[in-house]
Parts: C-alpha cells; structure tokens; sequence
C-alpha cells in the first residue's frame, strides 16, 4: 500500500540572496536518504523577490523539486507569515519527512509548526537513517553527549532539526535537473512586531575550520594567551561551554552537544578536561592534540598527541618560538 505521504523536504533557509551552508549540508544529507529509499527530494524556499537563481542552486545540491512561495511578508524571517505558508504547504502536499537546518530560525519554525499542526519534532539531530516503510530515525545525543538516543516520530510528516556542521556540504552538480514550481499559499497574515531597525554583525563560522585552538575552562584565567596562539598560528578560536556560560566568550564560538561541531584536520585543546559532551561536538577532528596539567583528564584518551603539563607555562613558550621563527 502506498502511502499518501511522500518525498523528503528541506526548509531552505536564506540570507538575502544566498542558501545558508547549514541548509545545503542537511540538503545533501536528504539526497543520501532519499537515493537509499528510492524517494525525492523538494526544497522550500521563501521570500519576496525572485528566487529563481537560488532554487537552481538548490537543485544543484541535489533537490528534485522546490517549491517557491513567494510573498512580501518573507522577505526576512518572520515566525507567523512563515510558518502559516509552511503549514498550508504541508497540508496540501503531504511529505513524509521536513529537515530543518538547526539555526535559530530553522529551529524557531520547526517548532512552531510542531506545535500548529501537532507534529512529532526530533531536535537538534547529528544523525539520520530510513528504514521500512519510510520511517525516519534521528539520533540525538543524550546526557550530555554520553550516548546516541535514536527517535522517531509517530506522526506524519515525519520531522528533525539537523545540527549545522553534522553533515558535510554536497558537491554541487552543475548538469543536475530539476523542477521549480511557484506555489500561491494564498495571503499571509502579518506578524504583530514591526521591524525598526535590523542589526548585523559577523561571526567566524567556526564550524568550517580547517585547524582550529580551543581553550577550556582550564585557561578561564587567561584565555588572552590562548586567543594570541590561534591567531600566530592563524588558526579559528574556539571554546568549551563553560566558558561561555561564564560569559568569557561569545555563544557563537563553543564546541560542544549544544553547540558548535567541527570537523578540522586538527584541534589543539588547552585547558579541556574532555567531557562527554564537549567531545561529540570536537570527534570529527582528524587529529586531536590536547594541553591539560591532570594526567587523569579524558581528553588524553581522545587525543592522537597529548601533553600532560601546565597551559599557562607551555602556551608562553610556545608562542617565544612560533614569534621566532617568524623574525
């Protein structure tokens, strides 16, 4: 029997004229599924202005279709207006399975559309499987990063958020084909905040570094020593979450279950103990040096190189020789 629940969605989260990478790494996760099970893959794209460009690059990651709802109230992110065209989609297509990038928007709306339309939601995923008859497994990790605790959702469609950076980004393929279909959701009510201002700034998306210094709480003294290695070495700069709870360093930049993952060729880390959850999200790495005075600490176990000693007199000597050799 054939279920009227079909193909695999993607929520495609833009910024101005461009697909977010987190986006198109859980697009590229969805086209992995889709080809085991033998399904499709539809994007969802949304905004004011023409999105012809950005749904060719969608199909180019690897989506069959995208639906593209096109209104001035989705011209920026905005709970209501989206989540109403969201859901008014949902209904009429039926998917079996919606992806969301775990961003703040991406998991802002997720949730609202659980919520509206009582669906299941497995949040916050790094892991994804279907099996029988398309039935999506989540994995989630759990207690602190622990364990994988593997949901499922016993509601149609089948829903997940998809942590940035647990998925590589797909190879785009410049002779793919696909189909784009402009879709009338009809009008969309308008959200109740006005917009007056609207502020940016930067942040180096850590999550994409090729080599990268992490201080932990262990360095909380003197995390200065440890930002001026990363930047000798030219290296990202991360954190633990300690760190940032402290408020030492922004939330933008700590690695861990609930925030960042990296998978860089190499991680230095100073000063971690290496907790269970702070190495879910550093595990990806392909070589791991650690920096930790206690000879007992868990990230010795982690670390392909390890140095038992104290941070605060290795580090200095470090950088005396790194500013040599520079001269």
């Amino acid at each position: 029997m054939v279920s009227e629940y079909q193909n695999i969605w993607v929520f495609l989260e833009r910024r101005g004229d461009e697909i977010i990478e987190p986006s198109l790494e859980v697009l590229g996760k969805a086209r992995e599924l889709a080809d085991k099970y033998g399904d499709k893959v539809s994007g969802i794209l949304m905004g004011a202005a023409n999105l012809e460009n950005l749904a060719e690059t969608a199909i180019k990651h690897g989506a069959d279709k995208v639906y593209v709802v096109q209104d001035q109230l989705l011209q920026e992110y905005s709970t209501i207006p989206y989540s109403e065209a969201l859901s008014r989609l949902i209904t009429r297509y039926k998917p079996n399975i919606i992806l969301y990038p775990a961003t703040r928007n991406g998991r802002d709306l997720a949730g609202r559309i659980s919520a509206k339309l009582n669906l299941g939601l497995s949040a916050n995923t790094v892991w994804l499987d279907i099996v029988g008859d398309g039935i999506l497994l989540a994995g989630v990790p759990g207690f602190g990063g622990g364990i994988m605790a593997v949901t499922k959702c016993l509601t149609k469609p089948q829903m997940a958020t998809v942590r940035p950076g647990a998925f590589p980004k797909p190879q785009p393929n410049p002779s793919r084909k696909g189909e784009i279909e402009r879709v009338d959701v009809g009008g969309l009510p308008e959200p109740p905040t006005k917009t007056v201002e609207r502020v940016f700034y930067t942040v180096e998306d850590i999550s994409k570094a090729e080599a990268i210094v992490i201080a932990g709480i262990g360095v909380r003294e003197n995390i200065e020593i440890v930002k001026k290695l990363s930047e000798k070495l030219n290296w990202a700069f991360g954190a633990t979450r300690p760190l940032s709870d402290e408020g030492l360093v922004s939330r933008d930049i700590f690695v861990g279950a609930t925030g960042k993952t990296v998978r860089p060729k190499i991680a230095l880390i100073i000063g971690a103990s290496g907790a269970t959850h702070f190495i879910s999200g550093v595990a990806g790495a392909e070589k791991i040096i650690s920096i930790n005075i206690d000879p007992e600490a868990p990230i010795h176990s982690y670390s392909d190189y390890s140095i038992v000693g104290d941070a605060y007199k290795i580090v200095p000597k470090l950088l005396e020789k790194l500013e040599a050799e520079m001269k």
